[in-house]
């Protein structure tokens, strides 16, 4: 490659000084496949001299051909293809031909058609159908649905094809004839068995833009074949291949061949994509661009006009010169920063786009909840400017169970939450008599009383003095008021039994001195007791 650039540098210093009048122009093709500009056949890279003038060119990058004009005047030019942007611009072809200018096709609004009449595929015997294609054998084209639904099945005369839509299974066999000017045809399907039927493979075509116009071996269904859209198409020894063209006003046209993989087919073209798969331009530098978050929508300006929009990181080729760099994304705020590209050079750009604060609004069924997200706190309704990211939304009320979501908030973007708190479950308690002591998860009260408490299983301790200790469970829901009463009972008073006490025997000694004194106290009192009954007596006795 660096003895390329010499001998186009050398080219160039020769065009100039010795051949001064009607000197080709040097033009290097910058990429690794063959080169065919009129006559001239070479394999690129190489430098080509030609003349002033529009030339027609051909690049052929693996098993893609690439058509347009390119415009040679007097200043060298390189021609460089993107051959990572060709091979995700196009899938499913084999091969596949490009051409840049585009060809002129009939748009969906240019067709416009009312739906072609039953009988349905899923209704009954027979098909809906339309002549054409007529190449490589004359064909019928099956409309599986009406109405834009897009689903097709190409019938070649002659051919049995077995096709299931929907459901549905049916056997289809047309013989076709060209009569003068018009076509004939005979058969159709059913659901009667033919043997040795085809099964076609399930295309889908799919393009960008959408609505691009679709040929089949040359030819389009008028007011139908429009992207994106599903062909099933029939293959055999004979018909071992099918050409799929689609082009849009405006864009490139692509053309390209379809053979059968033995499963589903999948084609698919970004038109807007291939407009930058080829670049011309006169000796340049390079402008690399990256940003911070990436994929960030870039736009280039070469003074007030707009010469590039793609998205971050890119590597682009461009004349010397000074440039305006606008980058942006959803989100972010916008940079917008000015670079020169100098010639046979390169300079690099990182941006950095900083993100938009969201926007999070949060109400509460009932209102004037305590609102807390991460450390900042309000009282519902409210709104909090927040970066972006993922947070825990937290609601809390005196009387109500808290409640909490999360809520992932992008950047530049407003969220609204609404978070509705349950009463929590109250306790009511009662007792007879009244002004006891209730103990409940380390709570009290005294009766009569009431306690908010979370819902579930508790244990209720009840006390008053004189009364028995009582301890009950209860169940609390969310929501509801759960009433106890009690009847408290007395505590019973037990008076203990007196301990006897053991007398001891005395002996003989002891048993004498003792005796007397016993006796005394076993007369005295009835003794006293009848004198001073007698003395009463008496005395009543002598009153007159």
């Amino acid at each position: 490659m660096a003895t390329l650039r010499r001998l186009f540098l050398l080219s160039i210093l020769f065009s100039v000084l010795f051949v001064p009048f009607a000197s080709p122009t040097p033009v290097l093709f910058e990429f690794s496949g063959r080169v065919r500009v009129g006559d001239l056949n070479a394999t690129a890279p190489t430098v080509l001299n030609l003349s002033a003038g529009r030339w027609p060119v051909e690049l052929s990058v693996r098993n893609v051909t690439i058509i347009f004009n390119l415009s040679v005047g007097d200043a060298p030019l390189v021609v460089e293809v993107n051959g990572s942007l060709l091979n995700e611009s196009l899938g499913g072809f084999s091969t596949a031909t490009v051409f840049l200018g585009g060809r002129e096709v009939p748009t969906p609004e240019s067709e416009k058609s009312p739906c072609m009449s039953a009988p349905n595929w899923t209704s009954g015997e027979g098909e809906t159908s339309a002549m054409g294609p007529s190449k490589p054998v004359p064909m019928e084209t099956v409309l599986f649905a009406s109405c834009r639904v897009r689903d097709y099945l190409l019938l070649p005369s002659g051919l049995p094809v077995v096709a299931e839509y929907a459901g549905v299974k049916k056997y289809c066999l047309v013989t076709i004839s060209a009569d003068g000017g018009g076509w004939s045809s005979y058969g159709g399907c059913s659901r009667e068995y033919i043997e040795n039927a085809v099964t076609p493979v399930p295309g889908r075509i799919t393009s960008k833009p959408a609505n691009a116009t679709v040929y089949v071996n040359g030819f389009h269904l008028f007011g139908e074949w429009f992207t994106p859209m599903r062909l099933y198409l029939p293959f055999t020894s004979e018909l071992s291949s099918y050409n799929v063209s689609l082009g849009a006003n405006g864009y490139p046209f692509v053309s390209g061949v379809v053979v059968s993989a033995g499963r589903n087919v999948t084609l698919y073209a970004d038109l807007s994509a291939l407009l930058r798969a080829v670049s011309v331009h006169p000796e340049a530098g390079t402008l690399k661009v990256s940003t911070t978050p990436p994929n960030a929508s870039l736009v280039i300006f070469a003074g007030n006009r707009k010469v590039f929009s793609g998205r971050s990181p890119l590597r682009l080729v461009l004349p010397a010169g000074a440039y305006t760099v606008s980058a942006s994304l959803a989100g972010y705020g916008g940079v917008v920063k000015n670079v020169t590209v100098p010639a046979n050079g390169s300079v690099s750009l990182n941006l950095t786009l900083s993100p938009l604060p969201a926007e999070l609004n949060v109400a509460t069924v009932p209102l004037g909840a305590e609102v807390r997200v991460g450390n900042r706190t309000c009282t519902s309704p409210c709104s909090l400017n927040l970066t972006a990211g993922v947070y825990n939304v937290s609601a809390s009320l005196r009387g109500y169970l808290p409640n909490s979501t999360l809520v992932p908030l992008s950047p530049g973007t407003s969220r609204n939450v609404s978070l509705n708190l349950v009463k929590m479950p109250v306790l009511v308690v009662a007792t007879s008599p009244a002004g006891a002591t209730v103990e409940v998860d380390g709570r009290e009260c005294v009766t009569p009383c009431n306690l908010s408490i979370m819902p579930g299983n508790h244990s209720l301790t009840v006390e008053k003095e004189g009364y028995e200790r009582t301890f009950i469970m209860v169940t609390l829901r969310e929501g509801e008021i759960t009433s106890v009463n009690l009847s408290l009972r007395k505590t019973s008073v037990e008076i203990p039994a007196k301990t006897p006490v053991e007398t001891p025997t005395p002996t003989s000694r002891e048993s004498r001195g003792e005796e007397p004194r016993a006796l005394w106290h076993r007369w005295a009192l009835p003794a006293a007791l009848a004198l001073l009954v007698f003395v009463i007596f008496a005395g009543v006795r002598r009153r007159p």
